[in-house]
């Protein structure tokens, strides 16, 4: 008899591969939701920071900072007053970044947009910030949008937008609403919220309770145009990045300017990762600047949110509008859903 030991035949071989090709294909959604699980923490845990940073700020100014601020110089064009900047940028201190802080020219003609003409503050920051790292606390992880869309004009683009309020409410009639026309639309600003333009605002204010009022939203994702491409839209739009504030005056009600956007802050009037982002079936939205872009994300089904409280929720897509809105608006007086 021979002594020779029997191989493999070629259909067992093919059995084999087809058996660990299954395997795999059973292993792989497995994987992907434990690191998509692994990510969301991560991005739960920037917010979170975020807001306990606001809180830091308001035990040592006895007030939030605003959503974003304008500058009174006016721009080196002569445009009445010029582009401060945003809660992120009047917050660096609280973010363990003061040295960059301290590097930041604030006085003088928009501090908080990096491509200003010169002679101005904006124009002085620019190499600083644009010098900067991936700042990780200000991004999710989940999101795989651009740093920046124009990376030698503009600094990166964060993901967490300050809440200023909501519009178009059912249950509550709010009046401290700014309209704007963007992209031949009509855009609404609220100033219910407890990240206003131009208003600071205090925990006190917030008589809702902080546990149930939002703060910050996420805005990370890609949403599908009207015409089946894709943009990134961060809460300072399209192009610009997390220094931006406002260049208008006043406050909602009450905003007066030109030029009436307010970066890095959102008013609540879609549903979560609304599609498709266009102005003329939603108005409101645009790409440099919708008051009303919808917060958004990579995360499945939803976004994470801030509350007043630091808390941080997920915030299904699937959920009542008008309960995204009362969560948006600090003192309207209304028994709120839980989600």
């Amino acid at each position: 008899m021979s002594g020779r030991s029997r191989g493999f035949t070629l259909v067992e071989l093919l059995v084999v591969i087809a058996i660990i090709g299954v395997l795999v294909a059973l292993l792989l959604p497995a994987v992907q939701s434990a690191r998509e699980a692994a990510r969301r923490s991560q991005c739960t845990n920037n917010i979170h920071q975020l807001v306990i940073a606001l809180h830091n700020y308001e035990n040592t100014f006895k007030v939030l900072p605003p959503g974003c601020i304008n500058a009174q110089p006016n721009r080196p064009n002569g445009t009445t007053n010029s582009f401060g900047p945003s809660w992120y940028g009047m917050s660096l201190s609280f973010f363990e970044m003061k040295n960059l802080s301290e590097q930041l020219v604030w006085v003088g003609a928009s501090p908080g947009y990096v491509n200003e003409a010169s002679p101005s503050a904006g124009a002085t920051n620019k190499p600083i910030v644009l010098a900067l790292n991936k700042i990780q606390l200000f991004r999710c992880p989940s999101s795989f949008g651009p740093l920046s869309t124009l990376p030698g004009s503009y600094e990166m683009q964060a993901h967490y937008a300050g809440i200023s309020g909501a519009c178009d409410m059912v249950t509550f009639g709010e009046t401290r609403v700014t309209s704007t026309t963007q992209s031949g639309a009509v855009g609404l600003i609220s100033g219910g919220g407890m990240m206003v333009p131009n208003a600071a605002m205090r925990l006190a204010n917030c008589t809702d309770g902080t546990s149930n009022t939002l703060m910050l939203g996420e805005m990370s994702g890609r949403l599908v145009r009207s015409d089946g491409t894709y943009s990134f839209v961060a809460p300072s739009g399209t192009s610009h990045g997390w220094l931006m504030g406002t260049q208008v005056a006043g406050t909602p009600p009450t905003l007066t300017g030109s030029d009436i956007r307010v970066f890095n802050v959102t008013t609540i009037r879609y549903k979560p990762n609304q599609t498709p982002f266009a102005s003329e079936i939603f108005p409101g939205m645009a790409s440099n600047l919708g008051p009303n872009n919808q917060l958004n994300s990579q995360h499945p089904s939803g976004v994470l949110v801030g509350r007043t409280d630091g808390s941080v929720s997920f915030l299904s897509q699937a959920v009542n509008l008008e309960t995204i809105k009362q969560a948006a608006t600090r003192d309207d007086g209304q028994a709120q859903a839980e989600f």
